[in-house]
């Protein structure tokens, strides 16, 4: 998370050897031998899992064309903190570190280098009292698998947190002192999760025959507080569960005696070819289902021929996935205007710099929904506080930390705003009801995507088939050329597609039997990486296909263009 330039001025200020020297202090208490609280320490785990959102949109952005690292391919190590220009490079002893237990300052070291981040305890969305119980640890443990690998170089710190330099280790015993202490039954999952992915790793994917069995699989690959993460929705997760149970409502009218030997899946998607009308919908914090996070969703989507979104809370940085990209593959960038604007500008200008293909604006978020299975995997660690929801900067999970920038005053003037600073493609995300996708082909979006934000947000909300339907009985100028009838207004270049509760091949087709352009996937994908990384992406992919290539000859339809309404039929 990068600084802006005025922002970068400071902090190499701020990381210089005088104002090293100033900020240490002179007198030292003894180092502290007591053991932390193992409830706090796995509850770090929980809030730290959230890369410091509120420097998100100010993160990443000073990196030039010409000087946009590659962290994929590169030799060179993601932490570089060495010494420029022939400098020492400044050493912090252990002892220095834990007499920082008792004190004002607060100091923690990540991947053996220390940092002061008495100033950020504030700003950590968190909360302080999370890096207090933490202070004098190596928190490279909770820390490395939540953050962008280039997180913690010079231009990507927040300007409130301090790099004294490299630590140097002088006994055994600080460096026991050092190490946060591990619970049993967290070892027990740790263990877990390491022999399930080499169990995989050895025999394959072919177990895997359809992506409910990536969700099963996932679930023993991931930690108690990834899977609350991701498995989590909002209240009683009623709409997550309708948004697939819908598609079960919906009944297929075969056509017989066609000629189905030769069946075509391929479409486009704003213009750029993909092999399936299918997409990798955004989807946050993929490093905590495998080390390499997002960048896998990158490489198995350029090696499948479809198109990935990059999250706004993407666990890997939009560097590290863009560095990963195939020459020409396109990639889409899903927006949250951050509330202070001037950080959201930096955040668009990087993605016209970087070259990204469309922008998803996503409105369905102004708040994060009351994520209970996120809520619980904090709270089993950390005592609940009754004012937790008035108080600025606590959280009760990771899903609150994450909107804790998002600018709640977003609104339809805002298209006018985001559009006068980008020439891409802006699809409007998260629109639940008919009257919303008129307003925003009206103000001249290039389209929407009809999603819940996967059942995450407002429970009890419409699921993306139903809106569609709406959009048919009401609308149905706003869908592709072949369906809509001969009233109302018609621009070609407006696309509607379906996001949430897509699990099978037949889910695709009965949305694009319906109408819509193409449908999104992001849990699914989340799973499949956890699982086996670009392995599993590339699996994934060739279930979809081949359940979808299935679907079109049993239905009757040997290309996408085949697919009418009169194909299916509504049951309730």
């Amino acid at each position: 998370m990068s600084a802006f330039s005025p922002l970068r001025a400071a902090l190499r200020l701020r990381t210089g050897p005088a104002f090293i020297a100033r900020r240490r202090l002179t007198t030292h208490a003894s180092p502290s031998t007591r053991r932390i609280d193992q409830r706090l320490v796995i509850g770090a785990g929980v809030a730290l899992a959230v890369p410091t959102y509120l420097y998100l949109t100010r993160a990443r952005l000073d990196y030039q064309p010409d000087t946009v690292p590659d962290k994929v391919h590169s030799d060179v190590p993601d932490q570089v903190h060495g010494a420029k220009g022939g400098k020492e490079v400044n050493k912090v002893s252990s002892r220095e570190v834990l007499e920082k237990k008792e004190g004002d300052e607060f100091w923690v070291v990540i991947n053996g280098e220390v940092y002061n981040v008495t100033e950020f305890l504030d700003e950590h969305p968190g909360g302080r009292e999370i890096i207090e119980n933490n202070r004098s640890k190596d928190v490279s443990y909770i820390f490395n698998p939540r953050h962008p690998s280039d997180q913690l170089e010079p231009d990507n710190l927040p300007p409130s947190v301090i790099h004294m330099g490299q630590l140097e280790i002088e006994s055994a015993y600080e460096r026991e002192q050092l190490a946060i202490k591990i619970s049993k039954s967290e070892e027990d999952e740790q263990s877990r999760i390491k022999a399930k992915r080499e169990e995989y790793e050895e025999k394959g994917l072919g177990s895997i025959v359809n992506m409910r069995d990536f969700e099963q699989a996932a679930e023993e690959m991931c930690s108690k507080v990834a899977w609350a993460y991701y498995a989590s929705a909002a209240d009683d997760e009623i709409t997550k569960e309708a948004n697939n149970s819908d598609y079960k409502k919906i009944r297929f009218r075969p056509r017989v005696l066609r000629p189905v030997k030769e069946v075509d899946t391929s479409t486009k998607i704003l213009g750029y070819d993909s092999t399936i009308p299918l997409w990798i919908s955004p989807a946050a914090m993929a490093k905590l289902g495998h080390p390499d996070g997002e960048v896998n969703l990158t490489k198995g989507a350029a090696s499948t021929g479809i198109i990935q979104c990059i999250s706004s809370f993407a666990s890997c940085s939009v560097e590290e996935i863009t560095s990963a990209r195939q020459p020409n593959q396109p990639l889409f960038f899903q927006l949250y205007v951050n509330s202070k604007r001037h950080l959201a500008e930096e955040v668009i200008s990087k993605v016209n710099r970087l070259g990204l293909n469309a922008i998803l604006l996503t409105v369905d978020a102004p708040i994060g929904g009351k994520r209970e299975r996120d809520i619980r995997a904090k709270g089993e660690f950390e005592a609940p506080k009754t004012d937790a929801f008035d108080k600025q900067g606590e959280t009760k999970g990771v899903a609150e930390a994450i909107f804790s920038a998002v600018d709640p005053d977003l609104n339809w003037k805002d298209l006018k705003w985001l559009k006068e600073r980008t020439e891409l493609p802006i699809i409007i995300k998260g629109v639940q009801t008919v009257e919303d996708a008129v307003q925003a082909y009206n103000l001249g979006a290039d389209g929407v995507i009809l999603s819940n934000h996967g059942g995450r947000q407002l429970d009890t909300t419409s699921t993306g088939l139903s809106t569609l339907l709406e959009i048919r009985q009401h609308a149905p100028y706003l869908l592709r050329p072949a369906y809509r009838t001969p009233t109302g207004p018609s621009r070609e270049l407006f696309s509607i597609f379906v996001d949430g509760g897509i699990w099978r091949g037949t889910d695709v087709v009965k949305a694009l039997c319906l109408g819509a352009d193409a449908v999104g996937v992001g849990r699914g994908f989340l799973f499949a990486q956890t699982v086996g990384g670009v392995k599993g992406v590339e699996h994934a992919v060739k279930i979809f296909e081949s359940e979808i290539q299935s679907t079109m000859r049993l239905l009757g339809a040997n290309k996408l263009e085949d697919l009418r309404p009169s194909m299916v039929d509504i049951v309730n």
